[in-house]
């Protein structure tokens, strides 16, 4: 669905009391996540994704814990917790394991008392490594202060034209994420000095203290890949890996699994295989209020997309489940 539509949704007066909404849809938890919250500008991030100020994030979350009770992830999942009556439950989570959220997320949520669950690459924790994206984001933003000569050579690495690196950078896709450090060699630009100067992801002293505090933590895919580029084995071996990574790593005794980018294009019988092999205890989608048949498979809400606040944004997921409802076309399609 378009940024347009979901804009219009969101502006359109929704329900007033949106526990009463969820119960009337046979709702009794929502999955809102995030990526992090920082009053700082992240270099690699500009053009991606907007993050809340620390601020925007505590209104959001007061908001949020007006309807909702937060819960933990595994609690739910392994049935210790219910809904109270009228009162539907929020199960908080993030994306990427960026270190904004050890250092500006998990203090606001401890003063609040408030779980999450944080969904981690595993290629890219104590900062080895760097999300393709964030390198390209980098890049585009050298690009005018690179050098005719070095953007020249830069346009044929990319094969576009001189004009059009910023964006074909911007549009880079996963199977071409070594396009990535090709051009950032012709830029003279060092990614491993970036992270030794701005640490981008958190490492694992700052995880196992969170796990310490209660929080936790799942697979994000070990480089954020787009599955429906792969083929169905390489995708179920690389989700295995990765939550048996993680899992090995951190001494978890759950397997919590969730979609980097979507899990649009992925089949079906991949996620009845992920449950079938035990390879994952519960997994996870990005697409809202949508349904799917699996008993612990859940699609989450993006809070940040529209740079609208909890209220607005949930009021255009109300919406928009309204209108699906009505056109019978509600299910997750693949």
């Amino acid at each position: 669905m378009s940024d347009l539509i979901k804009h219009i949704a969101a502006m359109v007066p929704g329900p007033v009391n949106p526990p009463n909404f969820l119960k009337r849809n046979n709702i009794d938890v929502i999955f809102p996540f995030y990526h992090a919250a920082s009053d700082e500008k992240l270099n690699h991030l500009t053009h991606l994704y907007h993050l809340p100020t620390v601020d925007e994030f505590k209104r959001d979350l007061e908001y949020l814990l007006r309807y909702f009770t937060p819960v933990k992830m595994s609690d739910l999942i392994f049935g210790q917790v219910r809904p109270r009556a009228g009162r539907p439950l929020m199960v908080l989570s993030f994306d990427d394991g960026l270190a904004e959220c050890y250092n500006q997320v998990v203090p606001l949520l401890l003063s609040k008392g408030v779980p999450a669950a944080f969904f981690l690459n595993n290629a890219f924790i104590d900062n080895k490594s760097m999300f393709f994206r964030f390198k390209a984001n980098l890049l585009a933003d050298l690009t005018d202060g690179a050098g005719e000569a070095a953007r020249n050579r830069a346009s044929e690495v990319l094969h576009c034209r001189n004009t059009e690196i910023k964006k074909r950078l911007l549009r880079v896709s996963y199977a071409e994420r070594e396009m990535t450090d090709q051009v950032a060699k012709i830029y003279g630009f060092s990614f491993v000095e970036y992270l030794r100067k701005k640490p981008v992801y958190l490492s694992s002293i700052q995880i196992i203290k969170m796990l310490e505090d209660g929080f936790e933590i799942g697979s994000h895919g070990i480089d954020h890949p787009l599955f429906s580029l792969l083929k169905r084995e390489v995708v179920v071996d690389h989700i295995r890996s990765s939550v048996e990574g993680i899992r090995d790593k951190f001494k978890l005794d759950y397997n919590f699994f969730a979609f980097p980018f979507t899990d649009s294009g992925v089949e079906d019988s991949t996620i009845d295989e992920l449950f079938k092999k035990r390879i994952i205890d519960a997994g996870f989608g990005t697409a809202g209020l949508k349904d799917d048949p699996w008993p612990a498979y859940y699609q989450r809400i993006p809070m940040e997309q529209l740079h609208m606040d909890a209220r607005s944004t949930l009021r255009g997921e109300f919406n928009r489940r309204r209108f699906r409802k009505i056109a019978g076309r509600n299910a997750t399609r693949r």
